[in-house]
C-alpha cells in the first residue's frame, strides 16, 4: 500500500503550545454547555449563522441538540410541525423544506 501524503500543517502539536498564565485577579468562569443549548436567544443565533454560512448539517445538529433538552412537546406544538416530521428532517437524510426551517426559526426567535 502507498504511502499517504500529508500536509505539512498536521506536523503541529497540541503538545507543543505554550501553557498561558492568568493575569492576577482574572477568574475563570465555567459554562455550561447544556444551559447554552437550552437558552432560545444563544440557539436561534447559532441556528441563524448556519443559515448565513449555508451549513445545512450543523443548523440540524444544534437543534437537534436543542431538542434533545427542551420539551419536544411544547416545540411541536407551538411550530405546528409534527413530531414524525421534525424526526425526519433531523435525520441525516432529512432535508427540511423553507416552510419548516421558518417555522422552527419564527419559534425559536420569535418573543
Amino acid at each position: 500500500m502507498p504511502r499517504r501524503k500529508t500536509s505539512k500543517k498536521q506536523n503541529f502539536s497540541l503538545k507543543d503550545m505554550q501553557n498561558l498564565k492568568l493575569k492576577k485577579g482574572s477568574r475563570v468562569t465555567t459554562v455550561s454547555a447544556s444551559k447554552r443549548i437550552k437558552d432560545k436567544n444563544y440557539v436561534s443565533k447559532a441556528l441563524w449563522e448556519c443559515l448565513v454560512a449555508d451549513d445545512v448539517e450543523g443548523f440540524k445538529d444544534i437543534l437537534k441538540t436543542h431538542l434533545e433538552l427542551a420539551n419536544k412537546e411544547d416545540f411541536v406544538r407551538d411550530t405546528g410541525i409534527s413530531r414524525r416530521t421534525l424526526f425526519r428532517m433531523l435525520s441525516e437524510e432529512g432535508n427540511p423544506t423553507l416552510d419548516n426551517v421558518a417555522k422552527i426559526v419564527h419559534k425559536l426567535c420569535a418573543a
